[in-house]
């Protein structure tokens, strides 16, 4: 792993770590992934491990992260808050890139107040429904596996990751809705179910499963409570 190192004098304030894993569509583990995390004053990059995982020590700001591993689509997500003293953990899936050029597509979404972060969706086709944004997963005949796929679009904010296969967003309410195998993830907060609704209220959203029966949750989250059979 290779770590550029923070300044010097500024071991009391790198009080913050992020660390996880880098996968392949069939989960097999990616080596030598460069990941680089930015800020406005500058990039801190690392590589991930021969097990494919990795960790990197920054100061508590906020940071942008990118994801790059010959071979395959690069991988953003959207700006983040790593606070002082906390450790956040992203794991992430990276795809065999086509030739399709359309297939990589990034949409940075409106401002959520009083935040500063954009949300952003990752490779999906963006359709406009008035107010609404339709956001739906790419299809590719080879998925590196020698297998047509559909993806999911991805939805991430701050903390918040969200795989379905379609999502759709309100800016006017920052409510996001999404459908179809949905997983979702919000720091330690956890689910999976066929349908979600998440309101981005500040940097901690607030999920709800509606109509949703046996959404297995995680038995930790925070949201286990918020739907009813």
């Amino acid at each position: 792993m290779f770590l550029v190192p923070l300044p010097a004098g500024s071991e009391a304030d790198a009080a913050a770590k992020v660390e996880g894993v880098v996968l392949d569509i069939t989960d097999a583990r990616i080596s030598n992934a460069s990941l680089t995390f930015g800020n406005e004053a500058r990039e801190y990059t690392t590589k991930t491990r021969e097990d494919g995982t990795y960790s990197i020590e920054l100061k508590p700001g906020t940071y942008t992260m990118d994801v790059k591993a010959f071979g395959f689509c690069n991988l953003r997500r959207a700006g983040f808050v790593l606070e002082k003293h906390a450790t956040l953990r992203f794991d992430m899936q990276m795809w065999v890139c086509p030739t399709d050029t359309e297939f990589i597509q990034y949409t940075e979404l409106e401002e959520v107040p009083p935040t500063h972060l954009k949300p952003l969706v990752l490779y999906a086709n963006r359709e406009l429904r008035g107010e609404l944004q339709r956001f739906m997963g790419p299809n590719t005949y080879n998925d590196g596996t020698g297998h047509s796929r559909q993806y999911p679009a991805i939805f991430t904010f701050n903390l918040l990751t969200v795989r379905a296969k379609e999502i759709l967003y309100d800016p006017t309410k920052h409510l996001l809705s999404a459908f179809g195998n949905v997983l979702w993830q919000d720091g330690n907060d956890s689910g999976a179910s066929a349908k979600v609704e998440i309101k981005l209220d500040g940097l901690r959203p607030r999920v709800s499963l509606p109509n949703c029966q046996r959404c297995p949750i995680d038995p930790n989250s925070s949201v286990g409570n918020a739907y009813s059979d």
